[in-house]
C-alpha cells in the first residue's frame, strides 16, 4: 500500500464527516458576500448553521452503502429566529448550501465504483432537505400571519366593544338620569307620564341591546386550559436546546374568557420573546390564581437587555395596553448577562370593585390593602 493516500483508504461516507466542516465553512462565506439575511445576526446565523448541519447529517448517510442507509428524516429542522425572514431570500441563502456542497462533493466520492449512484443519492438527500426546509419555513410564516389576523380582530373588536359601551352606555345612561330629574322636579300629567315611561323603556331597550353587543363582540371561541395552550405553544416555538418549565395553579373558572384570552396573548409574547431573541437556556413560566387576583411571571436565564428606550416598542406597549386594559399591571425587568423577568397582575372581577389596590415598585407582586383594612375606600 506505499504509495497510496490516507484520502483514497477512506469511504465516501468518512471523507465527507473529514469536510463537513470545510462545507460549513465556505456556506458562511458565500452568505456573507452576498449580505444574505441568513447571516444578518448571530441568532440568524447559529440556527442557519444548524440547518444546515442536520441537513448535512442526512446526506451524509446517503454515502453508505445502500444496504445501510436510512430513510432521511428532516421533522426536527428549527425555524425560530429564521421563521420570518422573507422566504426568497432564504431560498436564495439555501442555494448556496447546494453550491458548497456541490464544490466539495466530486472529490468525496472520487474513485469509488457507484460514484455515479453516490452523488444521485446524495443531491437526492441535499434536494429533499431544503425542501424540507422551505416547508417548515412556510408553516411558521403561516401561524405567525394567522396569529397576527387573530389578534388585529381581536383588537378591533375590543375597541369596538369599549366605544359602545363607553359612548351608548354613557349617553343612555345621562338620559336616564335626566328623566329622573325631571320627574323629581316637575309633576308629570297623566300624558306626560306615559310619554315619559314609553321614553324610559326604549332608553332601556337601547341598553340592553348595546350590551348584548359588547357581549358579541367579546365573544370567543371556547380555549383550552391555560397551561395545555401555553405548553402547546412552547412545543412549537421553544429553540431545540432550551428548557421550558409552565405551571398553572389555582381555578382558571374565576377568569372570563376575554381576560383569559388577554392574560394568554401576553404571557404568549414574553415566552415568545425570550425563545427569540435571549439565548436561554431555561425559560419558567408560572401563573397563580388566588384570592381575586392572577399573578404571571416568565423568567429567562439568557442574554438580557437594555430597557432603556424600548419602552414604548410596539410590542412592549401593546403587552402593557393590554394588561392595563385589565386595570392590571405590567412590569419588565432585565439585566444583561443575568436574563428578563416579566411580571403581570390583574384583578379578577368581582374583586376590582371591592379593593384598594397600592403597587410597591420593585416588589415581586402587588401589595394589596381590602376594603376591611381601609376605612376610607368605598366598596
Amino acid at each position: 500500500m506505499q504509495g497510496t493516500s490516507i484520502g483514497a483508504l477512506l469511504t465516501p461516507h468518512q471523507r465527507f464527516t473529514l469536510n463537513s466542516s470545510a462545507i460549513l465553512e465556505a456556506y458562511e462565506s458565500r452568505l456573507r458576500a452576498l449580505a444574505s439575511p441568513l447571516v444578518r445576526t448571530s441568532e440568524t446565523w447559529e440556527e442557519s448553521r444548524l440547518q444546515a448541519q442536520l441537513i448535512l447529517a442526512e446526506c451524509a448517510e446517503s454515502l453508505r452503502p445502500a444496504g445501510r442507509r436510512g430513510h432521511p428524516q428532516f421533522a426536527d429542522l428549527p425555524a425560530h429566529a429564521t421563521g420570518h425572514l422573507d422566504p426568497l431570500d432564504a431560498a436564495l441563502g439555501w442555494s448556496e448550501l447546494f453550491d458548497a456542497v456541490c464544490d466539495h462533493l466530486p472529490a468525496i466520492v472520487h474513485g469509488h465504483p457507484d460514484e455515479a449512484e453516490l452523488q444521485k443519492a446524495f443531491l437526492t438527500t441535499l434536494n429533499r432537505g431544503i425542501l424540507a426546509l422551505s416547508h417548515v419555513l412556510s408553516a411558521k410564516q403561516d401561524i405567525m400571519a394567522l396569529d397576527r389576523i387573530h389578534e388585529t380582530q381581536l383588537d378591533d373588536r375590543h375597541r369596538l366593544a369599549r366605544e359602545i359601551h363607553d359612548w351608548v352606555g354613557s349617553s343612555v345612561s345621562m338620559a336616564l338620569l335626566h328623566l329622573d330629574l325631571l320627574e323629581n322636579n316637575q309633576r308629570p300629567t297623566g300624558g306626560t307620564e306615559v310619554e315619559i315611561r314609553n321614553i324610559r323603556r326604549a332608553l332601556f331597550e337601547i341598553s340592553e341591546g348595546a350590551r348584548r353587543l359588547v357581549s358579541g363582540l367579546r365573544w370567543r371561541v371556547p380555549e383550552p386550559p391555560l397551561e395545555v395552550a401555553l405548553k402547546e405553544f412552547a412545543h412549537t416555538a421553544a429553540p431545540p436546546d432550551t428548557t421550558v418549565d409552565i405551571a398553572v395553579h389555582g381555578d382558571e373558572r374565576l377568569l372570563p374568557e376575554h381576560y383569559k384570552s388577554e392574560i394568554f396573548a401576553v404571557i404568549r409574547e414574553g415566552m415568545r420573546n425570550a425563545f427569540a431573541h435571549s439565548k436561554a437556556k431555561n425559560v419558567v413560566t408560572r401563573v397563580d390564581i388566588v384570592s381575586g387576583d392572577l399573578l404571571a411571571t416568565v423568567d429567562d436565564d439568557g442574554t438580557g437587555l437594555i430597557l432603556a428606550g424600548k419602552e414604548n416598542s410596539a410590542g412592549l406597549s401593546s403587552m402593557r395596553e393590554r394588561i392595563e386594559l385589565l386595570h392590571g399591571v405590567f412590569h419588565l425587568a432585565s439585566r444583561l448577562s443575568a436574563g428578563t423577568r416579566l411580571r403581570i397582575w390583574v384583578p379578577l372581577p368581582g374583586a376590582l370593585s371591592c379593593r384598594n389596590q397600592t403597587i410597591v415598585s420593585g416588589s415581586s407582586s402587588p401589595t394589596i390593602t381590602p376594603c376591611s383594612e381601609t376605612p376610607s375606600a368605598r366598596c
